[in-house]
């Protein structure tokens, strides 16, 4: 979805739409979009600048890094951003300094502001880098596969390595 600046009025712009499981282009290697996408958004504007307040809504189907298990995860985000036109660079392959101010910023073409993008980029800032289905999942045992989260394994535990006797010693006092 575009909206074009030049058909903006002076009053603020709501924005409420709800994007269809395939009409976003949500492209993830272990996760899913399990339900449509719901923004909704005020954008207000002057002189070209830009302002985008509200939230995006959904949730994904995605594999736990720890177990394999497959999950359903919601994902909300809420965000205030501002848009500037791009400016004009001299050349396509120039250097551009940027201050820490500029980082606050997004850009657009000045003409129409993507809507399709701003959301999706809220939805990938919102998921973690690593998907946990709960956070004291105990993961697979590293020999055999087995569950932890079902219980033990029947796996021999190993003598540890006498050099590394004082790491263990170390995890022990704290607690870990």
């Amino acid at each position: 979805m575009f909206i074009e600046i030049e058909d903006l009025k002076p009053e603020p712009l709501h924005v409420h739409h709800t994007y269809g499981i395939g009409e976003i282009r949500f492209s993830h290697d272990d996760a899913a979009l399990s339900r449509p996408v719901t923004a909704d958004f005020v954008l207000t504007h002057k002189d070209g600048e830009l302002q985008v307040g509200g939230t995006v809504e959904t949730a994904i189907r995605c594999t736990c890094s720890r177990c394999a298990r497959d999950f359903t995860r919601d994902v909300s985000a809420t965000f205030d951003l501002s848009y500037l036109p791009q400016p004009e660079w001299a050349s396509e392959n120039a250097e551009i300094e940027l201050r820490y101010e500029d980082m606050e910023v997004g850009y657009y073409d000045g003409i129409t502001f993507d809507v399709d993008l701003m959301v999706l980029e809220q939805i990938e800032l919102a998921i973690p880098m690593r998907f946990v289905c709960r956070e004291d999942c105990k993961g697979l045992c590293y020999k055999c596969g087995a569950d932890l989260n079902e219980g033990t394994c029947q796996c021999k535990a190993e003598e540890v390595d006498s050099r590394l006797s004082v790491l263990l010693e170390f995890k022990k006092k704290s607690g870990r």
